[in-house]
């Protein structure tokens, strides 16, 4: 590698989902210095990620030029170096990174070309933004998946852009013990070759729930999960006629809405800055 200059990487967090964000638009100080890097991004997401030599964050987001009338384009790691097509508490921080820190235009609302295809996110002040997700599709309300210890877990399959497998549980402290059941399920062989998230709910009250997702790539349960709490809200909604939940995750609260005929669900909650960080390239050497 020939360089050892900085990478500019701003952390952010959504819901206590936290992200690591490159702008890698043209003519940006990354595009000379992954140039002599010496390694794909995959790699590098590893490192980013990472609690001990990087700067612990749940994923990598680049920010790159806009393509086909898109104001920018991502791409988006977890923190094992996988891709994922789609991350809600990642949309709405990229949003806010984009309308206050690259500012491409004065529009509050941003379109961006992620893997799940348009995803639009709505700026509105005091940490607020909303995202219009990608289609919600409820694929198989009764799907049996038979574990290691010959029981067999019922879920709803999901896909809120990522597919999910959801279910209902008694009480929110229960995904303790289901840990090791989530971390089964979501690469069973009934779900490959992409797998699943598993995000489990309970009822809080009318149109309110509380739900905790184990998320792939990270390869454990996280603080927040803008898929998961869509696809747990879907599930509730249509079992209780909802059209507004509340969804509370561990990291802080989310809100989504469904729109009659609209087949793109709205999910409002936080984006917040957590740091600036410069990233010294020699950790790679």
């Amino acid at each position: 590698m020939k360089s050892v200059l900085p990478v500019n990487i701003i952390k952010m967090s959504g819901a206590g989902n936290t992200f690591a964000l490159v702008d890698a638009r043209k003519n940006s100080s990354w595009e000379a210095v992954e140039k002599d890097l010496g390694m794909s991004r995959s790699r590098f997401a590893q490192m980013i990620c990472d609690k001990v030599l990087g700067i612990s964050t749940d994923g990598l987001l680049f920010i790159q030029n806009g393509s086909q009338g898109f104001d920018f384009d991502w791409d988006f790691y977890n923190s094992d170096g996988s891709t994922a097509e789609m991350c809600g508490n990642a949309a709405r921080c990229a949003a806010r990174f984009c309308y206050e820190t690259l500012r491409s235009s004065e529009s509050a609302t941003i379109k961006f070309n992620t893997g799940a295809g348009l995803v639009v996110a709505q700026v509105f002040g005091d940490d607020r933004i909303r995202v219009r997700m990608p289609e919600a599709r409820l694929l198989n309300e009764n799907l049996e998946l038979k574990t290691r210890s010959s029981s067999t877990e019922k879920f709803v399959l999901v896909n809120t852009g990522v597919p999910h497998l959801v279910q209902k549980i008694h009480e929110i402290k229960d995904v303790a013990n289901l840990k090791e059941m989530a971390r089964e399920v979501r690469s069973h062989p009934d779900l490959m070759p992409a797998g699943a998230n598993v995000t489990f709910y309970v009822e809080d009250g009318p149109g309110k729930i509380k739900a905790v997702t184990y998320e792939r790539g990270v390869e454990d349960y996280t603080l927040a999960c803008g898929t998961g709490a869509v696809a747990a809200a879907l599930v509730y909604a249509k079992e209780r006629a909802q059209r507004e939940v509340e969804v509370q995750m561990p990291g802080g609260l989310l809100h989504v809405s469904f729109i009659d005929g609209d087949p793109h669900p709205l999910m409002m909650g936080d984006a917040v800055f957590v740091g600036e960080f410069k990233y010294n390239l020699e950790v790679v050497r």
